[in-house]
């Protein structure tokens, strides 16, 4: 099936070639009150944060959304978000795949989503494999010597041990409390999967080989043996909260591959509609950064009466705003951006919260903007040097850039230890 591509990178705006496209298929502007359906292209054709691909007319063009930062690895991001317990639980929000549409065939793109979506499935994983695997009860089909255990299968007990003079067995069926139950099996099903896609494309990435064989040992003796009937039909119990989501990526992993092993192993063109909010992977790879130098005195979304900021500095008092922009690489500033920080430091709920009396003279607290630079050292946050950069066209005004991960070009060896 052939379709038409309008590609572009994230926050420009389609070019006349492509906007006489929409306009030659009678497509107008694609208003929608979800800014995630058309990537955020908006009234003046020009596209937001959101990297993708959608369609706009189903089967017959599609939207692209490229990353605007050249050799941009935001699976090392995720990595990132996952290592740390407090970023980890916000992964999810950061991206959606629709597998009800028609996938998207795109010819060349730096999309890699399928590892996205098997770091997610892994560390979800890894959190189950720390609290501990379920137990449910299952039926067990078993030739029992000389006890009788549940319900006798007449029919299996005269094949397996009348016709061959075996009397002191009984063929049964019964009930076990055991770990090999139908979630288990499905997400060693799915890790099986998952070893096979690692062989093939990242067979040095030692991070990813060292989570898979952390999850998989703790699978050992579950079975992988389990019907796609079962998948398809398998619900979330509420009583298991942290395999709800596990399960659904599980779920998704295994249909990105048809259900099939072999297809493990081939780099797919195919895409199912989706979507990844940078912005908002930004925001929490920065707090992960945070988190790691200043610990619990940065507070997240803290909720003002003017809005949620992004982080607070109790201890530091200052207020920290994410903003994934280049322009502050430019010795630039966006004057909305400075209006929102000097709001926040003049929040009723914000002043309270760094215990100041409302009544008194009141300081001018400090606003620092992070943004990202690739010509930055700096890969973490360093507090001897996070209010170094002024914006000085402001009182208490400064900017930090942090360096985001770089996809390496060298090439991977196809050797992987053994399962």
């Amino acid at each position: 099936m052939n379709c038409k591509l309008l590609e572009i990178q994230e926050h420009k705006s389609l070019n006349n070639e492509q906007i006489n496209c929409l306009s030659n298929l009678g497509i107008s502007f694609p208003h929608s009150n979800d800014d995630t359906k058309y990537l955020g292209l908006s009234s003046s054709w020009s596209v937001g944060y959101f990297i993708g691909a959608k369609w706009i007319k189903d089967n017959e063009i599609a939207l692209v959304v490229n990353p605007k930062i050249k050799d941009l690895d935001y699976l090392k991001m995720f990595m990132c978000c996952f290592n740390n317990p407090i970023t980890s639980k916000e992964i999810s929000k950061i991206y959606d795949i629709d597998f009800e549409k028609t996938p998207i065939q795109i010819p060349s793109t730096s999309f890699e989503l399928t590892p996205l979506i098997i770091i997610h499935f892994l560390n979800l994983v890894k959190k189950i494999v720390k609290k501990g695997l379920k137990r449910d009860y299952i039926w067990v089909e078993n030739n029992l010597n000389s006890k009788i255990k549940g319900k006798i299968l007449i029919n299996q007990n005269i094949k397996q041990n009348i016709i061959k003079s075996r009397p002191d067995r009984t063929y049964c069926k019964y009930q076990e409390y055991s770990q090999n139950c139908l979630e288990n099996k499905l997400i060693k099903k799915t890790l099986d999967f998952v070893f096979t896609y690692l062989k093939s494309h990242y067979s040095k990435n030692k991070e990813l080989l060292n989570l898979f064989y952390f999850n998989y040992s703790a699978f050992s003796d579950i079975s992988n043996n389990v019907d796609v009937k079962d998948i398809r039909s398998l619900k979330t119990n509420l009583l298991y909260e942290e395999y709800n989501e596990t399960l659904k990526i599980a779920k998704i992993i295994l249909r990105r591959f048809d259900y099939s092993i072999h297809n493990a192993e081939k780099n797919k063109e195919k895409y199912p509609p989706f979507h990844i909010d940078m912005s908002l992977l930004f925001e929490l790879y920065v707090y992960s950064k945070l988190h790691k130098t200043y610990g619990k005195e940065i507070l997240f979304q803290y909720h003002g009466k003017y809005g949620d900021i992004d982080f607070l500095n109790v201890k530091d008092k200052t207020i920290i705003d994410t903003k994934y922009k280049e322009i502050y690489n430019q010795n630039k500033y966006k004057i909305e951006d400075i209006r929102q920080l000097s709001g926040y430091s003049r929040d009723v709920n914000v002043l309270k919260k760094l215990n100041f009396n409302l009544d008194g003279n009141l300081p001018i607290l400090d606003c620092v903007i992070i943004y990202p630079d690739q010509d930055s050292e700096k890969v973490d946050i360093d507090s001897l040097t996070f209010k170094s950069n002024r914006i000085h066209q402001f009182h208490k005004f400064y900017k930090y850039g942090i360096k985001l991960p770089e996809k390496t070009t060298k090439r991977q060896s196809s050797r992987l230890p053994r399962q």
